[in-house]
């Protein structure tokens, strides 16, 4: 038996102990300070850009460099005063649009925040010292419950662009046991000309369901793939939930992070997202942003018991060591996926189930041929695939987006940057290591 609650995307990524250890003080310098310097940036193009920050280095999100990505240690603004984990900068129409500058998350934070008063006066410190660069008055934002969470913020204005501090924590409420948590704190900026700057309230740019359909390209070669879907790059820590649950939104023109859907589905800071968390959190989002949740398969526990017995008996015919879940007690479902073989996996879900694989072609045909990704759950490490930053067996969460009848494959994508855009697997390989399937889609 399962002694736990399965945390369906731990996908977490085992860096080198020179990467865990390294810090921001003995990194090399990676300065940004040409990010906020003046007005030129907002006329840089994705060439310019790769001129100027290469030494910082940074990778882009889509070959069709919408959008780039820095992260790691060394990074810093104003003079190497400000540290940020994380910078992402977009482009719309060829040139430099949005930023994006994460101060503190829970994710990548080497210290986190869990007093309240030092997240304040860490907020206040930072408002004061942004004045300071930026040599404006702030004005107080109101609360914003326009996003997946409630967030407070302060801006500026400073031709030609617009900032905004914003920040966001976990209340404590003693009654319930809930302690404080920091959040993220974060700076964002635009170009005032842009209509998504900072506290501009149509931010959201809702697609409608009927024009996904207009996203399927259908190939020669017989891939039926949805190519619109935005990356996002999760980094070294277990957002592969939250971060495929942002890929979507954004494909809906819905303006959601993953930090935000991180303190939403209660994350933990060591990085997993529980699917039951993930699926309230997602439907108590729906009437907000005029969307509908689907499981179309959930984890059930009397169906893995049953699927069990399965592979046990296929384990037998194969001489393979059968794995006892009825009087053994593991902490996780992990950890029995680790006692298992792949083949044996695959054969007892494929050829014991058949009505389920079918089941699995049609559903994943029906929403893609809709222009609908599919949020996937399944278990890594157990058959061969693709190489991914995430070592070992364990959960993690990806798109299904596309299929191939011709060579039977599922086209899938990654939330790791551009070179996980667009993956392929065996139809049979990918029901085999499902663990469940959901599915989001705009209400009109």
């Amino acid at each position: 038996m399962i002694r736990s609650a399965f945390i369906a995307a731990s996908c977490a990524i085992a860096l080198p102990l020179a990467a865990q250890t390294s810090s921001s003080s003995t990194a090399p310098a990676r300065p940004l300070d040409a990010l906020v310097a003046g007005a030129q940036v907002w006329d840089m193009t994705p060439e310019v850009f790769e001129q100027t920050f290469s030494s910082a280095r940074f990778d882009w999100l889509s070959d069709k460099k919408e959008g780039a990505r820095f992260f790691g240690p060394g990074l810093s603004l104003w003079n190497a005063e400000l540290k940020i984990a994380e910078a992402i900068i977009e482009f719309s129409g060829g040139k430099v649009a949005r930023m994006n500058f994460s101060i503190y998350n829970r994710g990548d934070s080497d210290a986190l925040i869990n007093d309240r008063s030092v997240f304040e006066k860490r907020v206040e410190d930072l408002r004061t010292f942004i004045t300071k660069q930026l040599g404006v008055t702030s004005t107080e934002r109101p609360k914003n419950n326009a996003t997946a969470v409630s967030s407070e913020g302060y801006m500026w204005t400073k031709a030609p662009a617009a900032f905004l501090l914003e920040y966001s924590f976990q209340r404590e409420v003693k009654s319930r046991g809930v302690p404080f948590r920091a959040e993220f704190i974060r700076l964002r900026a635009a170009s005032i000309a842009s209509p998504t700057a900072p506290g501009v309230a149509a931010t959201s740019t809702a697609v409608a369901k009927a024009s996904l359909v207009e996203n399927v390209k259908r190939e020669e070669n017989g891939d039926v793939v949805i190519l619109s879907v935005p990356m996002v790059d999760q980094g070294p820590k277990g957002y592969c939930a939250v971060a495929t649950a942002e890929r979507v939104f954004r494909y809906y023109g819905i303006p959601v992070d993953q930090h935000e859907m991180a303190q939403a589905a209660d994350t933990s800071d060591g990085g997993g997202t529980s699917p039951d968390k993930m699926y309230e959190a997602l439907n108590k989002l729906e009437n907000r942003f005029r969307v509908r949740v689907r499981a179309v398969e959930d984890w059930d526990y009397q169906k893995f018991l049953r699927f069990m017995d399965d592979y046990n008996r296929e384990a037998k015919r194969d001489g393979k060591k059968e794995v006892d879940v009825r009087n053994y007690v593991y902490n996780s479902l992990t950890d029995i996926y680790a006692r298992m073989d792949g083949a044996t996996l695959q054969k007892a879900k494929v050829e014991r189930d058949k009505a389920g694989y079918g089941k699995f072609q049609r559903n994943v045909q029906g929403l893609i041929d809709r222009g609908i990704p599919v949020m996937w759950s399944v278990t890594v490490g157990m058959l061969p695939e693709p190489a991914i930053p995430q070592g070992g067996v364990g959960g993690h969460m990806r798109l299904i987006i596309g299929y191939n009848l011709k060579t039977n494959e599922i086209l899938y994508s990654d939330s790791w940057g551009a070179e996980h855009a667009l993956k392929r697997m065996p139809t049979a390989q990918a029901f085999a290591i499902m663990n469940g399937m959901y599915y989001m889609e705009p209400m009109k």
